[in-house]
């Protein structure tokens, strides 16, 4: 694993890298290399980030230990790269990290391919639920102008022809207040229904890790 990784150094893969410095001045002078490699794996870093640590040291004139990085990257990626790392890693809607390559870490693949068909069921419950509360939001508006108008319609001065206009405003809204009402019974359903299956399905799926 340690050649893989040094060949990735070598290829100049982390070149581009931009962003703050990774450690400040009392870190790069009392570095332990091999710790910090291991933080990074543990993390499930890229090997590269051993490239933003040499930018960040290099102000101090301090070299990172590359071979005592890597001993310690190398522990620590193999506790990442895991099948339930993989799974709540897709599970969560996020990329497929560049650290747990697929050659290396055919369990985090496995857990990742898993964790996708979590995602796509979240995502599914996801939708029902906002859509559902884009249903309720209209229902809260419409009955809302139900209740204004009935005010207005026992307002002083009003006429016979606003009334009959504002009677007959508040009979298309509680039409449509009362079709809403059984879409919203509808989606509740649907909500539930898929809410229940997310929780089967990811008993199902987590026992395949």
């Amino acid at each position: 694993m340690k050649k893989t990784f040094k060949l990735l150094l070598s290829l100049g893969l982390s070149l581009s890298l931009v962003g703050c410095a990774t450690l400040d001045r009392e870190s790069c002078l009392t570095a332990d290399w091999e710790l910090i490699g291991f933080n990074d794996g543990v993390v499930g870093r890229s090997a590269e980030r051993l490239e933003q640590h040499r930018e960040a040291c290099s102000d101090y004139g301090i070299v990172p230990q590359m071979e005592e990085y890597l001993q310690g990257y190398d522990r620590g990626i193999v506790r990442y790269c895991t099948a339930t790392n993989g799974y709540k890693r897709a599970r969560a809607g996020q990329a497929y990290p560049q650290a747990c390559t697929t050659n290396l870490f055919p369990d985090f693949e496995r857990g990742f391919e898993l964790g996708g068909e979590a995602f796509e069921q979240v995502d599914r419950l996801r939708r029902a639920t906002k859509e559902l509360q884009r249903l309720e939001k209209q229902q809260r508006a419409d009955e809302r102008e139900v209740s204004e108008k009935r005010d207005q319609l026992i307002a002083d001065g009003i006429s016979s022809d606003q009334r009959a206009g504002l009677l007959l405003d508040i009979d298309e809204l509680q039409q449509q207040v009362a079709a809403r009402s059984r879409q919203i019974k509808q989606h509740k359903n649907k909500v539930g229904m898929e809410r229940r299956y997310l929780r089967q399905l990811e008993t199902d799926l987590r026992q395949q890790l």
